[in-house]
């Protein structure tokens, strides 16, 4: 676990000097950026705050007191306990109301540091991936000039905090994979379990990645047994982290729920592309007979009837997901699936602003091919480090060919691809450079 260890003194003054322009360019960013999102304009920071104030007043886990946009969501249900939404987040918007009051700024500040943490792990997991010091400086240069990662600390969403436990999660992975012991893996199954709890899909991607751990721990000469408990291990760690939500939601609703009851809004209008339409920006694609069905209900009975309808409609029509899954895996990763509505990350543009799109497409399309060309070019054991984050890749872009697919939900792999496309880059360019013979 090394950080500046073996840095000489100009490699740590770089380190230092990226991480310090990254976060004054944020704070800056904070306060001139007039296009943060306010509350009145998307369902989820109204949620997120909402459920954060509650929390603050006593009310419990609740949407009480929540007003605009309802998704959904009965406005006579509102006292009641809900689960649509995983409570890391709210729990800490609560903690950062509790001692500054319901501001804004303090959660976006908060926000900023975070996407600090997330650089330093992009240059630790740099250096434990292929051991260097410059592809990590590379990869930190990159995140810190990023510019949807100025654009998503100024507003009351998950994707910051779930990329920066996400990007540790896999620096305490790959740790782990070069030094198998208990409290590297201990700390990978910490943070997976605090990164599920901000946004659920984490959890389904755990046990595909125990798999996958397993393996590539046989790769490494470790023993069977050592090699099955240790991703075993992680595994009970993130179930542990995730109990009492699962407790909590147990003895509230009376059935298993690790996840949300949003899952099966999100499938339902991923799915049923037949009818989908823009609304101010949101995109709704539930039909009027669906959404009669679920009129009046709890969140938990909707949610049952949302899933049921969504598979349903796939079983049914395997053809439409088959057609619109690329599109959907370009929206995730280019955010530019329909050029004629220009969208970035939280909100439609406008004619001031939709320049910004470009800041989203043009550098994903560096980062996906470089990525590309580390992966695909160059051998080595940096590969089989790397073969979790490639992993994850593939499972969160599949999996969200069955939901809404919008440009922010890449944001949690982000910082991984950067690591691999500094790698792709530095080897392709650079290292040529040094030594043309090589």
């Amino acid at each position: 676990m090394r950080l500046f260890s073996g840095l000489k003194r100009s490699q740590r003054a770089w380190l230092i000097g990226i991480l310090a322009v990254g976060l004054i360019a944020r704070v800056v960013w904070m306060f001139a950026m007039p296009y943060f999102v306010p509350l009145t304009q998307q369902a989820d920071p109204q949620e997120y705050n909402q459920l954060a104030k509650n929390l603050i007043a006593g009310e419990g886990y609740c949407l009480k007191g929540l007003s605009g946009h309802f998704r959904l969501l009965m406005r006579e249900r509102l006292n009641e306990p809900s689960a649509r939404r995983p409570p890391l987040y709210p729990l800490l918007l609560a903690v950062v109301y509790r001692i500054f009051g319901e501001r804004y700024r303090a959660v976006f500040l908060l926000q900023c540091f975070f996407d600090v943490l997330t650089m330093l792990a992009v240059f630790a997991l740099s250096r434990r991936l292929v051991g260097s010091v410059s592809v990590g400086l590379l990869a930190t240069g990159f995140a810190a000039g990023y510019l949807p990662f100025f654009q998503q600390n100024i507003v009351l969403m998950t994707e910051n905090l779930s990329m920066m436990l996400t990007t540790l999660s896999f620096w305490a992975v790959a740790e782990a994979i070069a030094t198998p012991k208990v409290r590297l893996f201990v700390l990978s199954g910490l943070l997976l379990g605090a990164a599920a709890l901000t946004r659920p899909e984490s959890f389904a991607l755990a046990v595909p990645l125990s798999i996958v751990l397993f393996f590539i721990l046989r790769a490494e000469k470790i023993g069977m047994r050592r090699a099955a408990l240790m991703p075993a291990l992680m595994l009970l760690v993130v179930c542990t982290l995730l109990s009492p939500w699962v407790i909590r939601n147990a003895l509230v609703f009376h059935r298993f729920l690790p996840g949300t009851t949003l899952v099966g809004t999100n499938m339902m209008e991923g799915l049923y592309i037949p009818s989908q339409r823009n609304v101010a920006g949101l995109v709704t694609s539930i039909p009027p007979d669906v959404i009669s069905k679920v009129d009046g209900l709890t969140e938990v009975q909707a949610n049952d009837i949302l899933l049921h309808e969504a598979f349903k409609f796939l079983w049914r029509h395997p053809r439409s997901w088959l057609i619109n899954a690329p599109q959907k895996i370009v929206n995730l990763w280019l955010n530019a699936a329909d050029w004629r509505e220009r969208y970035f990350l939280y909100y439609p543009t406008t004619n001031r602003n939709h320049h910004i799109q470009y800041s989203f497409l043009i550098p994903n399309i560096v980062l996906l091919i470089f990525s590309a060309i580390a992966v695909f070019r160059y051998r080595g054991r940096w590969l089989l480090l790397a073969s979790p984050i490639l992993l994850a890749l593939a499972f969160f872009t599949f999996s969200e060919t069955f939901s809404v697919s919008v440009g922010r939900h890449s944001m949690k792999m982000v910082p991984s691809l950067m690591v691999l496309a500094a790698f792709g880059l530095h080897r392709t360019f650079i290292r040529s450079f040094r030594s043309p013979s090589s």
